[in-house]
């Protein structure tokens, strides 16, 4: 089976699967809500709103009757955003969407509610000009709110099995994180630590009322493996395993560490580790050995425009 080609496939389609829907735990969102008066929000823009997975989520802590407009720059994400919000929605044409640069939005000034993002920005070589655009369009007052994780440490060997492994593969594997996203953030592809930055970037931009929260989710995993969540970031790691995408696309991977200061000697040694360490893993789940907390670091960043 032939590898699907990644220069035609749509931006992050890959990790819209099954996985992203256990990102947050309902009461957690609940309770965020209540303290950000997100019922008081009646017209809300999701910046980089993907196939709807963030806007679902809000949904339902919005006013009644809420308006959404999702942007994403990819067309066939708007598409399956309509169709996915549409269906969440009392009036159907209360959920619009359209085609359009986060860094340069097809939007009016002070216009929404609320601005938002998931996920976005970490994929952005200028994430703050994005940030510019979340506050332009919001009116004097409104909210803007930014989920953005620091993906460096999920790229970190963590697990209830560390204690078994050689102590040089695991600081060669944590090694290979650093030079990894620090090579991809220098390349412009974006800083996946870009959580760690926003309270900062907020403060820079005025925004009042700065908050920080965690999402309390962790991906804990231990025999016998029977949770949807588990099940679902099991087949998203078979999945991209199967098509060398994501954490398995070698050259992707290549390119960012010599870019963070590896060398190709290093890179050869260490995703070799990377490769064996993965098939471990793949070898305790079929045992029932493996097991994980499955803590990250996953940030919402809330913020109010300045009133006039």
């Amino acid at each position: 089976m032939s590898k699907p080609n990644k220069s035609i496939r749509p931006h992050s389609s890959e990790f819209f699967g099954k996985e992203r829907d256990y990102f947050w735990n309902s009461d957690f969102l609940e309770l965020v809500a209540h303290r950000l008066n997100l019922g008081a929000v009646a017209d809300v823009a999701d910046i980089g709103c993907g196939v709807g997975h963030w806007s679902a989520l809000l949904y339902p802590h919005l006013a009644i009757g809420a308006g959404l407009v999702g942007i994403d720059r990819e067309q066939s994400h708007v598409i399956d955003y309509l169709s996915r919000l549409r269906t969440l929605a009392t009036d159907p044409t209360s959920i619009t969407a359209l085609v359009g640069e986060a860094t340069n939005l097809p939007l009016p000034d002070r216009a929404f509610d609320m601005a938002t993002c998931q996920t976005l920005l970490l994929h952005l070589q200028h994430p703050e000009q994005a940030l510019e655009e979340l506050v332009r369009i919001t009116r004097p007052g409104g909210l803007v709110l930014c989920a953005e994780p620091n993906n460096l440490v999920a790229r970190f060997p963590f697990s209830g099995l560390m204690g078994e492994q050689p102590p040089e593969r695991l600081i060669r594997l944590s090694e290979l994180a650093w030079r990894y996203v620090l090579g991809r953030a220098r390349l412009g592809k974006g800083a996946e630590f870009v959580g760690e930055k926003l309270p900062g970037m907020f403060a820079r931009l005025g925004l009042e009322d700065v908050r920080v929260w965690l999402s309390d989710r962790a991906s804990a995993s231990y025999p016998p493996y029977s949770s949807p969540g588990e099940i679902a970031g099991f087949d998203a790691l078979a999945r991209w395993r199967a098509d060398g995408i994501g954490p398995y696309d070698r050259e992707e991977m290549r390119v960012n560490v010599i870019a963070g200061g590896g060398s190709e000697a290093f890179f050869d040694a260490a995703w070799h580790d990377y490769l064996n360490h993965d098939q471990e893993i793949v070898a305790s789940v079929q045992e029932r050995r493996w097991h994980t907390a499955g803590g990250g670091l996953f940030y919402l960043v809330a913020g109010r425009r300045a009133a006039d």
